[in-house]
């Protein structure tokens, strides 16, 4: 198969994976307190997933895998930081 094609099927698939984050990225934006209810372990998991699959993207050129797991993993990380600081804030 055409590389050039392959790679535009990964970024698809990424951008798919990607925006089912978009959702509650938004919602904790507009409401920090929406933060309290996400599990900080599965997004710790998350995190740390697609980091180690940004390391595997670089190491065997496969960009796609590369620049979306990077977009995922700052998106997660955003709520697992919304999270820890919530719990953190005493409630009102």
């Amino acid at each position: 198969m055409n590389p050039l094609l392959l790679e535009a099927i990964g970024f698809l698939a990424g951008g798919i994976v990607t925006s089912a984050a978009m959702p509650r990225v938004l919602d904790i934006i507009r409401d920090h307190d929406a933060a309290r209810g996400e599990s900080l372990a599965r997004n710790a998991l998350l995190v740390t997933g697609n980091l180690v699959w940004v390391f595997y993207g670089v190491a065997s050129s496969a960009v796609a895998i590369a620049v979306m797991c990077t977009v995922t993993a700052s998106l997660n990380g955003t709520i697992l930081v919304a999270t820890y600081r919530a719990r953190r804030r005493p409630r009102p």
